[in-house]
């Protein structure tokens, strides 16, 4: 199987048999900033692919790592959701995550927002004309 980028080819690899594939875990990590804690969580194919992601993500946003670990290996956040890493503004799709998302005022939406204001936009806009 090939696949063709920028007019060159390159070849994929596909996996012949069940060692050789690594399932995707679920992770959380803990960040500080300005003194404020948050847990953000990720998927990652093993332990070196999440250490990666989450010392870019940290370089890159200028957070301090508190933990990271396998979320099947944290009891008390095992049944927490926590927003992902990165989240997207469902209505000015803008990249956020310093902060919490703003959901949906309707409850059977799963849309999340990166401010109250984009939130009741999508909300008069979505919701209200119904």
């Amino acid at each position: 199987m090939y696949a063709f980028f920028a007019n060159c080819i390159v070849k994929k690899r596909i996996a012949q048999n069940e060692d050789q594939v690594i399932p995707a875990e679920k992770w959380l990590v803990s960040f500080r900033k300005n003194g404020r804690s948050f847990v953000r969580q990720f998927m990652a194919e093993g332990y070196y692919e999440a250490y990666d992601t989450v010392l870019t993500y940290a370089e890159n946003r200028e957070v301090e790592v508190l933990w990271f670990k396998e979320k099947r290996n944290c009891d008390h956040h095992l049944n927490r959701n926590y927003p992902e890493l990165e989240s997207v503004c469902v209505y000015c799709h803008a990249i956020f995550n310093d902060k919490e998302p703003v959901p949906c005022y309707d409850e059977t939406c799963k849309a999340v927002f990166c401010s109250k204001r984009c939130m009741q936009e999508h909300y008069t806009f979505r919701h209200k004309s119904k």
